[in-house]
């Protein structure tokens, strides 16, 4: 029997929509960032399939070239599901524009910097960052989310700060210091946020002071790029908020 429930009629959307909803839940447990066992056996816990269920799903999503299988059992991300990441981030704007204005956020400052999009709701998404050379540096989370609330990102994204100006977060509970700047649109609305991310033990006041100027900066090019008007920045003074 297929995934198609017997006596079930695909059009009704029964049958076919669980069919379609199950895909997806391997799938997704395929691909997200944080996944520790992607093993058949993982996937069918993960999604509370049945081993066979999960199998016969994802020989499905391996003929697509959605996922493919590792020596080793473990499922990874497809060919093709690495071109239709790589087309739909081509066809984003912000992504698009963003890479030189990131790279230069981490030459002047030595650290990672990032964008980060609003995501589900109080979750922010790290879309691209440009990591830092230095020996010990902050992770490269690209593709992971973090809460909205008690992060720079999340605090940029939420209008916290005047367009142009930089919010920092301390995250005593990582010892990272975290210093964004919201992005705009041609209608002057928040679109996403850039940032830096730096180990505390090693950021002193003047270089939070520095590294707030240059996010602003790029912040501000970046949102000109992507149409902002100029005057949404008449008032921005140089630094942190």
């Amino acid at each position: 029997m297929n995934e198609f429930e017997k006596g079930s009629d695909p059009e009704s959307g029964g049958g076919a929509t669980r069919s379609v909803d199950r895909a997806l839940r391997v799938l997704i447990a395929v691909l997200e960032p944080e996944a520790q066992d992607t093993t058949l056996s993982g996937i069918a816990r993960a999604t509370e399939l049945s081993p066979s269920t999960a199998s016969r799903l994802l020989a499905t999503l391996s003929t697509h070239g959605l996922v493919s299988r590792d020596t080793d059992g473990r499922y990874r991300t497809g060919v093709r599901m690495k071109q239709i990441a790589a087309e739909a981030l081509r066809d984003d704007p912000l992504y698009e524009a963003s890479g030189p204005h990131l790279a230069q956020l981490a030459a002047e400052t030595g650290e990672t910097a990032s964008l980060g999009i609003a995501a589900e709701p109080g979750a922010v998404l790290y879309l691209r960052q440009a990591a830092s050379d230095r020996q010990v540096q902050t992770k490269v989370w690209t593709g992971r989310t973090i809460p909205r609330e008690g992060t720079a990102l999340g605090a940029a994204l939420d209008g916290h700060a005047e367009p142009g100006t930089a919010h920092v977060s301390h995250r005593t509970d990582s010892d990272v210091v975290a210093i964004a700047s919201a992005i705009y649109s041609a209608h002057g609305e928040v679109i996403g946020a850039i940032s830096v991310n730096s180990p505390q033990f090693r950021t002193t006041d003047d270089e939070i002071a520095s590294f707030g100027a240059a996010v602003s900066k790029q912040a501000i090019l970046l949102s000109r790029a992507m149409g902002a008007p100029p005057a949404l920045f008449s008032r921005t003074a140089s630094g942190t908020a």
